[in-house]
Order: C-alpha cells, then sequence, then structure tokens
C-alpha cells in the first residue's frame, strides 16, 4: 500500500533595517547546474558572492574542535534531539484547536541547520541548544548531516535549496554556500526576487514533493536576502499488505463526539506497545527501515492533541522501549488524509531560539557580510493513508504464521475509532520522521 508524507520547510532571511546595502564584491563565481527541463530554475551565470574574512570561526571550522565538552554518544545525541521533537510538537499541539496536526521535525531540522551554518555567538548557541540540546555545536552540527544522510532511501527523498536574491547576492559568503552544497546537497539558484520568484521557488517545492505541496510561499519581500527550503517526501508499500476482506466501513468519532461511517483497515500485527496511558501497534513498510506506529490513549475522553502536547519525550521512549514483537495484535485504523501548515516564528522563539529572528540581536555574520535575520519559518506537511497496492499476497502468510503462534488469550486489541496519534518511525533510532494527530477524518 503506498503511503505518502511529505514535509516542508522554508526559511526567508532579510536584511536588517539598519543595514545599507554593500556594492558588489567579485568573488568566488556561483554557477548553478544545468536543471533538468522541468526544473523551474534561471541560470544565471557569474554571479559573485564573496570571501569571508571577517576573522570569525564558522561552524564548519568548530565541527571538530569539542568546544569543551564532553562528547555524546549516538543515542544520547538521540535522546536530546527527541527532545526537540516532543517540544515542537507539544506548541503545535496546543494551537491544534480541534484540527489534525503533522509535523516533521527531520525537516525543520535539515532547514535550521542550513541557516545556522552561517550563525555566530548566542545566535549559534541558542539555535543549536534548541535543535540538540547539550551537544557542542560542531556535534550538533554533524548529528543533522549524518541524520539527514540516514534517512534517505528509495522510501523516503530528501531535496534542499538555496534561493539568492540576485541584486544580494554579492553579500553572501561563498564558503557558507561551499559548506551548505556540500553537506546538504542543496541546489543553489540566483533569481530577481521579483513576481515570479514565488512562482518558481513553489513550482521547485511542488515537483520535489510530486504535486502534494503546491503553495509553500505566499508572497516574498523583495528585499529578502535569501530563501532555503528543504523538502522531505515518503513513499512506501506496507509490508503486508490489506486484502480486499480486510478494508471495510466503520464509525469514528471524531473529539468534538461527530460520527463518521469512513473506510477502515484490519489487519493482525505482532508488534504491540503499552503504557499506563496508552496502547499501540507497530505496522512495517516493506523498506525494512520505516513503520507507521499509532499512539492511541487509554483514556477516550482526553483530546488527542492535549495529550500529545503532554507527551514528554521521556514518555515516548517509555512507550518506544515497551515494545512486544511476538504479540497477536488485532489492529484497526481508518484511512485518513491529512494537509497541516503553520508559521514556527513564535514556536521556535518560545523554545529558545529567539535571537535570529530579532533585527537587533541576530548573529549571522557567517553567512552574510550585512546584518540578516529570519523573518519567516513556514512549515508545511502532507500524510494519505489508504488501501492501495493490497495485492501483495507474501503479507498475508506472514499474519497468519504470525497469529497462529499466539493463544487466543493473549490477543490484544487496539483499535482506533477515536481520536489518536501516529509516527512514521525510523526503525533504527526510535526517532519519528513524521508524528502527528488524527484528530478527525
Amino acid at each position: 500500500m503506498k503511503k505518502i508524507v511529505a514535509g516542508l520547510l522554508t526559511f526567508t532571511l532579510i536584511l536588517s533595517m539598519t543595514a545599507g546595502c554593500s556594492g558588489k564584491t567579485k568573488g568566488t563565481t556561483k554557477k548553478n547546474e544545468k536543471p533538468a527541463p522541468t526544473e523551474p530554475v534561471v541560470e544565471i551565470p557569474d554571479t559573485p558572492t564573496v570571501k569571508r574574512e571577517n576573522g570569525k570561526e564558522a561552524i564548519f571550522e568548530l565541527q571538530n574542535a569539542g568546544a569543551g565538552k564532553t562528547a555524546m554518544t549516538s543515542e544520547e545525541l538521540n535522546e536530546a534531539y527527541s527532545e526537540f521533537i516532543f517540544s515542537l510538537m507539544k506548541r503545535c499541539a496546543e494551537e491544534a484547536n480541534g484540527e489534525n496536526v503533522l509535523i516533521s521535525a527531520d525537516s525543520i531540522l535539515i532547514a535550521l541547520e542550513m541557516v545556522a551554518a552561517g550563525a555566530d555567538g548566542e545566535t549559534l548557541n541558542q539555535m543549536m541548544n534548541t535543535l540538540v540540546p547539550g551537544a557542542d555545536n560542531g556535534a550538533a552540527f554533524q548529528f543533522s548531516v549524518d541524520r539527514m544522510n540516514s534517512l534517505k532511501n528509495d522510501s523516503l527523498q530528501i531535496a534542499n535549496s538555496i534561493w539568492l536574491n540576485q541584486a544580494r547576492s554579492a553579500n553572501v559568503y561563498d564558503d557558507y554556500l561551499d559548506y551548505v552544497v556540500g553537506h546538504f546537497d542543496a541546489g543553489v539558484s540566483v533569481i530577481p526576487f521579483d513576481a515570479n520568484a514565488v512562482k518558481m521557488i513553489n513550482g521547485w517545492t511542488e515537483e520535489k514533493t510530486k504535486g502534494r505541496i503546491k503553495e509553500l510561499l505566499e508572497d516574498l519581500d523583495p528585499n529578502s536576502l535569501m530563501v532555503l527550503v528543504n523538502a522531505i517526501t515518503f513513499d512506501a508499500k506496507w509490508q503486508e499488505p490489506y486484502e480486499d476482506a480486510q478494508v471495510y466501513s466503520d464509525v469514528f468519532t471524531t473529539g468534538s463526539g461527530v460520527t463518521k461511517t469512513v473506510p477502515f483497515l484490519g489487519s493482525t500485527e505482532s508488534v504491540y506497545l503499552s503504557n499506563d496511558e496508552a496502547v499501540g501497534f507497530i505496522k512495517a513498510y516493506d523498506d525494512g527501515k520505516y513503520a507507521f506506529m499509532t499512539i492511541l490513549p487509554n483514556d477516550a475522553s482526553l483530546d488527542i492533541n492535549a495529550f500529545m502536547a503532554d507527551m514528554t519525550a521521556e514518555e515516548y521512549w517509555e512507550f518506544w522501549n515497551s515494545r512486544e514483537t511476538f504479540a497477536t495484535v488485532q489492529a484497526r485504523m481508518p484511512e485518513f488524509k491529512s494537509e497541516y501548515a503553520i508559521e514556527l516564528n513564535n514556536v521556535l522563539i518560545d523554545m529558545g531560539m529567539s535571537d535570529v529572528f530579532d533585527e537587533s540581536r541576530s548573529d549571522l555574520t557567517n553567512l552574510s557580510k550585512t546584518n540578516a535575520y529570519i523573518s519567516k519559518v513556514v512549515h508545511k506537511t502532507f500524510i494519505e493513508v489508504d488501501r492501495a497496492g493490497t495485492k501483495a499476497a507474501a503479507a498475508t502468510a506472514v499474519v497468519a504464521v504470525e497469529g497462529a503462534c499466539m493463544e487466543p488469550e493473549d490477543v490484544k486489541y487496539v483499535i482506533c475509532d477515536r481520536p489518536y496519534a501516529y509516527a512514521i518511525v525510523d526503525m533504527a533510532t526510535g526517532l519519528p520522521v513524521f508524528l502527528g494527530t488524527v484528530e478527525t477524518v
């Protein structure tokens, strides 16, 4: 069955109003690679950037410095990053207003790290401490690069791009661009920030997300310095497909008490999760790396977004570590489709990343020779869970074998006919790549 998820994030870095526009300085020339015929990118050769000679150490010079802190293990870095994921989810869920929520913290991490590569001082410290709390700056950057590379496979695609304002590209440091291009595989385009710029950036986003997110940006200030975009697209089949007999109509009760008759997917699964607060099941995708995990509160009266707003990283790991891998789980969930959009400025400021949004305090001096700050962070996501591809027969045999191995009294039930949470989980680490709620279908 095809599962389709796309997560997007964009940043617009605006020149400080107190900073004048310096004249163009001829430096290292950045030429765009010739785009594919469908790529909405204009190639403008011989557009200069500038060599950085500001006397400051950039993040790519600090990565091996250690910053005087004790090195963190991979497990500790994962746990630190999960603090960011659930702090972010808390704030988004608190603003849900009865709607479904869906975030891709990895999309946000990658895009913010691309920006932070040009940060310095307290701005850099705040960004890193928000994204990977407790890690030194160099280690936090390496974590983001390593995580991005580890996520990629046939099911999950990642694309990054940097869009420079043609009128201001000479203010951008060439070694900053070299770092982001080299470590994040970002494409760089130099375009006029005119009425066509939004159309071009949105066109790139639509292409990279296979048409699932069409309008990432609504407008763009012509005085902006650059826009950085990350796109994550997930597309995978179930390892154990649903047969026609496992797809049926049933009633889902929304958080507001409204009942809806919708298509449900029923299956017997072998991984069960439970603690004092919730139960869930895991259903694997055929790539062997990712899986769909549900989190169904035991208390049916709880608001699912309030439940997820209260969930801490520690509670998530407790739930994840409760996995019973040889269970028999009678699982039910509705087919659903959800889209989500949020402007994250206030969320990130509340999480401790304030200076980079403040014109007078932002320190992106390793990115540009002019003062710059983030004016807007937009995050949009899309998910669709349905019955497509249910004719793969091999998975049915696996379900039958698993079910035959258990005694009837050991059967577990996870019936998601009311609001629940879910995650697309990286099985190697347990970290959710996408994390969302189904308040309504």
